[in-house]
């Protein structure tokens, strides 16, 4: 199924969190009925606060995720990839949308009804470039863990995933700044791996890694539910389910 939107005019009213998870358009055909992991409707984003209330980077944005789907997003740059990610992650305000989550016996869940941590935990972000933190990436995996949504959860050994990926063991014992900039790309996600999210949330996640490690990391992610910023047509031609494209003018379409 495509879904597209090419025109948008004022904005409209935000949904209240707790009648939103029935709203908006059914885009699952594709999957044959499975109930989506993920629902996204209306996400509607402006330029920035100063910004007319017509210039949208994206308005009123509807789509589905399914497990162990990857719809990748795609755009020139400037159209608000990285963005719609982090405000469907809650780290980045927007005008209007709603999200909600696969819980329990198939309710949705919005993040005002999870909370803001549970959701970062379920609806996991992971920047293309990761911060440059203190100490070392064991010290990260700790502090982490230490997080009470967190500690609660089962988790798997990221220094296992890393090294799937050709991260040696004894990476992990450096500091951030002493570590490439794939090494730190590839330890970042296998860290995001370990908490085993519902949803990954990928920005451009194989940037800086060579065509092996990228081949490597892509086979791992091939079997877990994302969305994925590329900006390299060959690799969105071998790992996307459905491909979400953002155009310069906020329309959007989705096939």
């Amino acid at each position: 199924m495509t879904a597209v939107s090419d025109n948008y005019g004022a904005i409209p009213p935000a949904v209240p969190s707790e009648t939103a998870t029935t709203s908006g358009t059914a885009l699952s055909e594709h999957s044959g009925g499975q109930a989506p992991v993920l629902r996204v409707r209306e996400m509607t984003k402006r330029r920035d606060e100063s910004s007319s209330e017509s210039d949208y980077l994206f308005y009123d944005v509807n789509f589905d995720l399914h497990e162990n789907e990857v719809l990748v997003v795609r755009g020139p740059s400037g159209v608000g990839k990285t963005t719609i990610l982090r405000c469907i992650a809650q780290l980045t305000p927007h005008e209007a949308g709603i999200c909600s989550l696969a819980t329990k016996g198939d309710v949705f869940r919005t993040p005002l009804q999870l909370g803001t941590p549970v959701w970062r935990a379920d609806v996991m972000y992971v920047p293309q470039r990761p911060a440059q933190l203190a100490g070392t990436p064991l010290d990260f995996v700790d502090m982490v863990n230490s997080f009470k949504v967190q500690a609660e959860r089962e988790h798997y050994d990221p220094i296992e995933i890393a090294e799937d990926w050709g991260i040696a063991p004894e990476l992990w014992d450096k500091k951030w700044p002493e570590l490439s900039g794939g090494e730190q790309q590839r330890i970042a996600l296998a860290v995001a791996l370990s908490c085993d999210p519902k949803v990954l949330l990928l920005d451009e996640p194989t940037s800086a890694l060579d065509p092996q490690a990228t081949a490597m990391v892509e086979d791992t992610l091939a079997q877990r539910t994302c969305i994925w910023i590329t900006h390299d047509d060959l690799q969105a031609k071998r790992i996307a389910s459905r491909t979400l494209t953002i155009r310069p003018d906020a329309t959007y379409e989705v096939v």
